[in-house]
């Protein structure tokens, strides 16, 4: 047999106003981690983006000028999007190889806010014959 509990007259089953006060404490503390975690993600978010949208005009950028037949050894200077400089640097590298007699070979690499600045996109490209 279990006894029973004996409860004041008129007194209720429930919780006390403390146990409340931490229960609307833990909430509070758990809405606030999970706001702050989703800010972190959509500015990670809005990061990312941004690079892979720079990475997508940089190429667009090389392969208008590699198609046109346009690429000269030397550099080229221009604007993204959203403003900021880029820099295209062109070099014939063929002839460091000790290659002779060949069409160009083309090293390109383009960069952020000047030439020494941050790689946004870099690749070699042969060029056809008649260059």
């Amino acid at each position: 047999m279990t006894p029973h509990r004996s409860i004041p007259e008129g007194a209720e089953d429930g919780f006390t106003l403390v146990e409340m006060l931490v229960a609307f404490a833990i909430v509070a503390l758990c809405t606030v981690t999970a706001l702050q975690i989703s800010a972190s993600l959509t500015r990670q978010g809005a990061g990312v983006e941004a690079a892979l949208r720079a990475s997508d005009e940089a190429q667009g950028i090389v392969w208008l000028r590699f198609a046109l037949g346009s690429l000269r050894p030397g550099q080229e200077t221009g604007r993204f999007s959203d403003g900021s400089p880029w820099v295209l640097t062109v070099s014939d590298v063929a002839p460091v190889l000790g290659w002779r007699d060949v069409p160009p070979v083309w090293h390109l690499r383009l960069t952020r806010d000047g030439p020494r600045g941050a790689i946004v996109y870099e690749t070699v490209l042969a060029a056809g014959l008649g260059g």
